[in-house]
């Protein structure tokens, strides 16, 4: 064994305890290597066979049986098949990292064993066992490109499990799944789903996800109608938009995504997972200073429906100062100006109407930024023009859209885009987007994403609570989601309509509000007219107090798709969201958890009445301490948010 201490540029350290077991006499074959995670509760066997393949336990329990994993190229390669190990590495890592933009945590514990095989045709194998999960990827070190033609990813799940799937219709997609209860063994190879997905199996919660996804197409789902499901991939996109027979052409030389299986024993555990940034590359972004977590009033979802102004609300220059008012005087970092401003095809030229010059200018003179929603097809023919040209203008980031896939072609453009918009101090919010799959740690200026059902569906569908209750236990594990929430027009079922033009929730104000704390975002909209938050403006101001980044969290009650109570530290503050389905609930919340001392409660909850008028609400403002506990209604589709300000 070898011990020794590494600096990292994060400042931590990092403890590896490594062995290395070389077998150059013979090749073996037909070997079974075992990790396990560092507490001991989660065991992989990884078997050397015919074909490479492993299982993993939980507490003695078979959660996933003999899975087969390989990897095949156009040109005859193939990784896993037939596989001879030549070399086995064991490591043990415990380091604590420091995210740039703190979504979850202001640190992160990662500690893991390591399995590392090596086989005969220059490529390997590396298993990592977390006490939260367990991940896998292929490398190599083979010489040329070739096309991928298949990936073999097996997930043989044990009998009777369970699942949230995410049905899609095509791989050309912007990921805004629903996730449905069903059977594993009901979910057959006809139908497609997207990640994360989440599996229970014999009690455990399993989500399934990737990570690390650079130049290589996205992971998807198939079932077997055996209760066992596969990885697929979308076919590549040749010029013309229209999918190919194969994958796509990757380098033979490198180390490819990894596929993370997150497992928690609660639904509360599953918030503990972070496997899906700390597994992904280390930030390349040097100086990070001007990255600037905060919220955006938004414009888009609420048609600019502006009332009681004297100019005309449109896609002009006076709405867009009155927004920039209307965040100066809330306390909101920035504004976006989204689609209209410019043409679909054209991203350089704005349209007459606006002056861009003198939002930005009046924007700047209150304190107050501004973004731009590009679509990905225009912008990708000028990119760098299109960037150099808006961090001249001032623009501080912006929010891409219409990618709708996650083919290579489409991958290689976040990537893309993400650096050049680095290099021009941009900040990035990717919507038509796929899930988070690592960039925005190594790119810590892309600081959400879309790859969500979000608030803005309502205009055209339903969002119901059930919904909004799955995300923070299934997509929200796998990174940021801009869900876009804060709307003023809030229904019960009996009064929802789908209204284009003046949309509304299918919830409560409160549980609107509640989001704000749940939903991790480092960029947060509100998604609603500016007057309809100025007749109400103690619900901007609370918004407005809430942060976007957090030091540390305490789940407080869970169930999936039922209900979720959190509690969000922020320097010496505490925040606390929850939300109910469509079922009336009583919660009492501790306050054990809060320091000593007094804090300043302001609770904004459900009405009396809010059950039949769901934009009924109350504010109550009282000193609590940690020996304090509060007992608290929420109706139907509804929630409550509390801050906690230390005196």
């Amino acid at each position: 064994m070898l011990q020794r201490f590494l600096t990292a540029p994060q400042a931590y350290k990092q403890l590896m305890l490594a062995g290395v077991l070389t077998l150059p006499s013979a090749l073996a074959v037909g070997e079974t290597y075992q990790l396990s995670s560092p507490d001991g509760s989660i065991l992989v066997d990884v078997i050397a066979e015919e074909q490479l393949s492993y299982r993993v336990s939980v507490d003695g329990q078979t959660i996933l049986a003999p899975s087969h994993i390989a990897m095949t190229f156009a040109d005859g390669t193939a990784l896993g098949n037939a596989p001879q190990v030549v070399e086995v590495k064991r490591s043990a890592i415990s380091e604590q990292l420091t995210p740039v933009v703190k979504v979850r945590t202001a640190k992160i514990d990662n500690q893991y064993n390591q399995l590392s095989l090596s086989f005969k045709d220059n490529y390997r194998v590396e298993f990592r066992a977390f006490d939260e999960g367990v991940a896998y990827r292929f490398s190599a070190q083979q010489s040329g490109k070739s096309a991928l033609t298949s990936e073999q990813a097996e997930f043989n799940f044990a009998k009777g499990a369970f699942a949230y799937f995410p049905f899609e219709k095509k791989f050309a997609s912007a990921t805004q799944p629903r996730f449905t209860p069903i059977a594993v063994k009901g979910i057959d190879k006809d139908e497609l789903g997207s990640l994360p997905a989440l599996f229970v199996v014999n009690g455990v919660n399993v989500l399934l996800t990737e990570t690390d996804l650079q130049s290589y197409p996205g992971l998807w789902l198939r079932g077997k109608g055996d209760g066992n499901v596969y990885g697929v991939h979308p076919f590549e996109l040749d010029k013309d938009e229209q999918y190919t027979k194969d994958y796509g052409v990757v380098s033979k030389s490198r180390s490819y995504p990894w596929r993370i299986l997150a497992i928690a024993r609660s639904d509360a555990d599953l918030l503990d997972n972070q496997m899906s940034y700390t597994l992904a590359e280390p930030s390349r972004i040097e100086d990070t200073s001007w990255i600037k977590p905060g919220k955006i009033a938004w414009d888009w979802y609420n048609e600019n429906n502006l009332k009681g102004v004297d100019f005309k609300a449109g896609i002009n220059t006076e709405t867009y100062q009155y927004y920039a008012d209307f965040a100066a005087d809330f306390g909101i970092e920035n504004i976006l100006i989204d689609d209209g401003w410019s043409s679909q095809e054209d991203v350089l030229t704005v349209l007459p109407g606006i002056d861009m010059q003198a939002i930005i200018a009046h924007a700047k003179e209150k304190g107050v930024g501004v973004q731009l929603w590009v679509p990905y097809s225009a912008l990708d023919k000028n990119l760098e023009e299109a960037f150099k040209l808006y961090a001249k203008w001032g623009i501080n980031g912006v929010k891409i859209d219409f990618m709708d896939s996650d083919s290579i072609k489409r991958v290689d453009f976040y990537w893309r885009a993400a650096a050049m918009a680095a290099k021009y101090k941009l900040m990035v919010n990717f919507h038509g987007s796929y899930k988070p799959a690592g960039i925005h740690r190594t790119y810590p200026n892309v600081m959400t994403r879309e790859g969500v059902r979000g608030l803005e569906n309502n205009k055209w569908s339903e969002v119901t609570s059930t919904h909004n209750l799955h995300l923070p236990f299934i997509r929200m594990i796998a990174g940021p989601l801009d869900y876009t929430p804060g709307a003023m027009a809030n229904a019960q079922q009996k009064n929802f309509n789908k209204v284009w033009s003046r949309p509304m929730s299918l919830t409560t104000r409160a549980q609107q509000i509640a989001m704000y704390v749940i939903y991790e975002s480092p960029l947060q909209m509100l998604a609603d007219t500016p007057t309809s938050y100025r007749a109400e403006p103690e619900i901007p101001r609370f918004i407005a107090a809430i942060p976007t980044v957090w030091d540390d969290f305490k789940v407080l009650h869970a169930s999936i798709g039922e209900y979720f109570t959190i509690a969000r530290r922020a320097g010496d503050n505490w925040y606390i969201g929850a939300m109910t389905n469509t079922q009336a609930r009583s919660q009492r919340i501790n306050l054990d958890f809060l320091g000593d001392g007094e804090y300043e409660m302001q609770l904004l909850q459900d009405g009396i009445n809010a059950g039949n008028f769901a934009e009924d609400y109350k504010l109550i403002k009282k000193t609590v301490t940690k020996g304090d506990s509060l007992d608290l209604n929420m109706a139907a589709n509804g929630g409550y948010a509390i801050q906690l300000i230390k005196r």
